[in-house]
């Protein structure tokens, strides 16, 4: 028998719970918040996430569709090669308040999606042929010295620089082998890796990242992907450990080839896409504007009209406004301004407080410090 989610009403806030087995009274909790606190203790939670589930708890009983939204909300990871297209998916299906694209999103939600039967495997094959394609398309766009319009082209993009007859050579070759009918983990990382020895003088295609301990294609990690995705393997639900060999041989062909440089860039591209899509998750829960838009001076990724344009989306696609959509939303901004804090390093949404000044001013004015 097909799992199912618990009645709401018995559901601890911040949790859900699955019973896989109807005949049998046993359930497994997921906790919604693992992707942002790295723990299953909700002793760690901050008063931010404490006030945004009691504002679940004034809601009611939710659809099916909103509790799937926000298990799928629970999946999110900035490193993933979806972001920030995730964000504009999550918009979409919070405005329609339908879970209609159970795309995978990252690696950290615990399973709960994978458990209700919603990550085939069929779905994880077409979701990896889309973000090759994407990267396909944003390669033979620079070779084409044509014009970059989306986040991947943007990064490739920024990644390789200017055109040069090595480059040319490599993106080729990168080229072909993505454009193969399932190009495997091994060969997209010997093409790669063969690319950083050669052009940055490396020993080894892989070296410790700091991320926890564990080794990672260099410049990016991915928790478990090298665990995943053995020599030989051409697994289609690790996503990440794709776009983690692409963007670490873009990078290492490209303006970018010193370690520091590398990881530093890679890092700038997710910041400045987190900084700008928190404003606009931040404008519409305060009910205000898009059309201002504050971006550093040193933005390498998305220029003002850009900025604007996203903006402007976000706040289309969610339509009329209503309590859930709002729970919703600030659960979004939540889990984008703090996805795992990558170390806790300081990062660019901390110098711009304006991004998620929602919290302080819903939360936390004297109005509402009984919450």
């Amino acid at each position: 028998m097909s799992a199912k989610l618990v009645a709401y009403e018995y559901v601890p806030l911040g949790f859900e719970i699955v019973i896989e087995n109807m005949d049998v009274e046993m359930g497994k909790i997921w906790n919604l918040w693992y992707n942002v606190k790295l723990t299953d203790d909700p002793k760690v939670w901050d008063s931010e996430i404490k006030s945004i589930n009691k504002m679940q708890g004034r809601l009611g009983e939710l659809s099916v569709d909103q509790r799937l939204i926000r298990a799928q909300m629970a999946e999110f990871c900035r490193r993933d090669p979806l972001f920030p297209r995730s964000i504009d998916i999550l918009c979409e299906e919070i405005g329609d308040s339908r879970f209609t694209k159970p795309v995978k999103m990252g690696c950290e939600g615990r399973g709960l999606l994978d458990s209700l039967g919603y990550h085939d495997l069929q779905g994880l094959k077409d979701q990896r042929r889309e973000i090759f394609a994407e990267y396909a398309q944003a390669l033979k766009k620079w070779l084409a010295q044509g014009r970059s319009e989306n986040p991947t082209e943007f990064k490739v993009f920024r990644f390789l620089g200017q055109s040069t007859n090595a480059r040319e050579a490599f993106v080729e070759k990168l080229v072909s082998a993505i454009d193969s009918e399932e190009p495997s983990v091994t060969s997209l990382k010997k093409l790669c890796g063969d690319e950083c020895r050669k052009t940055s003088g490396f020993e080894t295609d892989w070296i410790e990242d700091g991320c926890r301990g564990r080794k990672a294609f260099f410049p990016v990690c991915c928790l478990g992907c090298q665990e995943g995705c053995p020599e030989g393997a051409s697994i289609p639900d690790c996503q990440c450990c794709d776009s983690m060999v692409l963007d670490a041989g873009l990078l290492c062909t490209g303006a970018f080839g010193e370690q520091m440089q590398m990881a530093g860039e890679f890092r700038r591209f997710i910041e400045e896409n987190i900084l700008v899509c928190a404003i606009a998750i931040n404008s519409w829960l305060k009910e205000g504007s898009p059309k201002h838009v504050t971006l550093p001076i040193s933005a390498r990724y998305i220029a003002k009209d850009k900025a604007l344009g996203i903006a402007e989306r976000i706040n289309s696609s969610l339509g009329e406004r209503d309590k859930a959509k709002e729970w919703l939303m600030a659960c979004l901004l939540k889990t984008i301004k703090d996805n795992q804090r990558w170390h806790k390093r300081t990062e660019l949404i901390d110098n711009f407080p304006e991004a998620t000044s929602y919290f302080l001013e819903k939360y936390f004015s004297k109005k509402d410090s009984t919450l």
